[in-house]
């Protein structure tokens, strides 16, 4: 089975701070979902990986410098898997193409490193 892995690098919007942009102005949350998603498509799309044929297990490893709630971070991820459907990285992200997904988060303290997710993805046998 193929495995592929993918660093993006970017200041993600989590889901407490997009709840509350959409609340003031569902335009203002619009474009934010497009500029996160396109800056997802154009990192993806420098890499040479090749497209999956099948289903995917997919493994998301969240480097945080904040303190933000899990769930607030992993939201995230649907920037993420537009960015590599948009890149041409993946299908679909419905489920006929993404099976499972898991979010591993892991807090800078010390505030050293830029935000950045790493993207593993296995081809399942389903």
């Amino acid at each position: 089975m193929m495995v592929n892995t993918i660093k993006i690098y970017c200041d993600f919007v989590y889901l407490n701070e997009y709840i509350n942009t959409e609340r003031r102005n569902k335009y203002a949350a619009a474009k934010i979902k497009d500029e996160l998603t396109n800056e997802v498509a154009w990192q993806c799309k420098d890499r040479l990986i090749v497209k999956p044929k099948g289903k995917v297990d997919m493994i998301f490893k969240w480097h945080v410098k904040g303190r933000h709630d899990s769930d607030n971070i992993a939201f995230a991820k649907k920037f993420v898997l537009d960015g590599m459907v948009q890149a041409g990285l993946l299908e679909n992200d419905s489920p006929k193409f993404v099976r499972h997904l898991a979010d591993y988060i892991y807090r800078d303290v010390e505030k050293l490193h830029t935000d950045y997710v790493e993207v593993i993805w296995e081809e399942t046998n389903e």
